[in-house]
């Protein structure tokens, strides 16, 4: 197994993308910490992954809080002993363009999905020297392409995208590798939530599988293989500081 003795904390793993990448992670034998606010959903993952076999651990986190990232990484410690990948996952949508985006719903949005980044980079850091760890940002297509009416949500994604490229020169020297999943439109509940809103759920999801040059759109499973495929040393060693599309190549045609 590709992960095995390995232990990795997934943020915002209760559902969607961080789920997937959770379920793969345990697969392949890493133990891991899942990571969300609600503690029910979250205990519930814990659980499918094996916390009562030592294989898994849920922390309740408030990720905006320096403090609770710190407290989150030292329970991981404490209960694991090391660290070795962090997934930073944890995000916010707000569809709304700059002008009518609050003072109060970008901050909310920055701390939300890029001050959490740093902070859970930030901590992290001096684990993953010990270990030659790595750490994946969970970003998305539209840091590379931007959306309309989301300006907000696109500056934190691509600033995930850039903050990871300088983190991955800074922190090469001490054998800690970074780097980007940009996802596209994935399977998740809250795309699903996304159909079921619109007029006629069936010619949405129809044509937006038909943007796709594949056909479809990806899995959450899709998305857990491919930052396997980051955290695993033998696959990736020299692999630092590239932002991976997984998006079916939509973005081509974006």
């Amino acid at each position: 197994m590709k992960l095995e003795g390995k232990v990795a904390i997934v943020t915002g793993s209760s559902k969607g993308i961080g789920l997937g990448i959770a379920r793969v992670f345990s697969q392949e034998g890493a133990k891991v910490v899942v990571v969300c606010r609600t503690e029910a959903a979250g205990r519930k993952v814990a659980e499918e992954l094996g916390a009562d076999e030592g294989r898994a651990l849920f922390i309740q986190t408030d990720l905006t809080k320096a403090e609770a990232i710190r407290h989150m990484i030292d329970t991981t410690l404490d209960t694991f002993g090391q660290l070795d990948v962090v997934v930073n996952n944890a995000g916010y949508h707000i569809s709304k363009n700059v002008e009518v985006t609050t003072e109060e719903e970008w901050d909310f949005i920055i701390n939300t999905n890029l001050r959490s980044t740093f902070l859970c980079s930030k901590y992290a850091i001096p684990h993953l020297r010990k270990t030659k760890g790595n750490i994946i940002n969970i970003s998305s297509m539209v840091g590379k392409v931007g959306q309309p009416n989301a300006g907000a949500y696109s500056a934190t994604k691509g600033g995930q995208i850039a903050m990871s490229k300088g983190m991955a020169i800074d922190f090469a020297p001490d054998g800690i590798r970074v780097n980007v999943i940009c996802p596209g439109w994935i399977e998740t509940p809250l795309v699903e939530d996304w159909f079921g809103q619109q007029e006629d759920p069936e010619a949405a999801r129809k044509y937006i599988y038909g943007q796709h040059p594949l056909g479809r759109i990806g899995t959450i499973e899709e998305c857990g293989k491919a930052a396997l495929f980051l955290a695993c040393e033998s696959d990736s060693a020299f692999v630092t500081g590239i932002a991976l599309d997984i998006d079916g190549a939509v973005t081509l045609g974006y």
